[in-house]
């Protein structure tokens, strides 16, 4: 993953502290809405607000650990979604509602840079997925 682009992405999630849990508000119920099914591949309770906070900030810092576990992260991801039976559609509805979603929560923050970013990213996270996802039906 080019450096690059992981501190675009990153730069673009620094500017949501002190409104993670507004993110984290914004985020889930769109996600939820969009692809109901999503919400069993998140802890009992990710209706609560304090939950999905958690969530979140285990998902941030996921993303600033070491590249691998990152990636490990996105094929579990893959891997459970395969699991349940989902299509890796979803994926693609996870991804892209996160960064709607980030880009609302900025608002004049957001840089063109950032949407290219992500656009690589997801590109990047898709992939792994997808490699989790063929793990479980091997």
């Amino acid at each position: 993953m080019d450096h690059l682009i992981r501190s675009q992405c990153q730069h673009s999630l620094d500017l949501l502290v002190g409104r993670e849990d507004a993110f984290a508000q914004a985020f889930f119920p769109l996600l939820f809405q969009r692809a109901p099914q999503l919400k069993s591949l998140f802890p009992k309770g990710i209706d609560d607000p304090m939950v999905q906070l958690d969530v979140l900030c285990q998902m941030m810092i996921a993303f600033v650990g070491d590249e691998e576990a990152l990636r490990t992260g996105m094929r579990v991801i893959g891997f459970r979604l395969a699991m349940r039976g989902m299509q890796m559609d979803y994926c693609e509805v996870m991804a892209n509602t996160f960064v709607g979603a980030l880009k609302r929560q900025l608002g004049n923050s957001w840089q063109s840079d950032f949407a290219y970013a992500w656009r690589i990213m997801k590109e990047e996270a898709l992939t792994a997925m997808e490699d989790g996802a063929g793990l479980m039906a091997a």
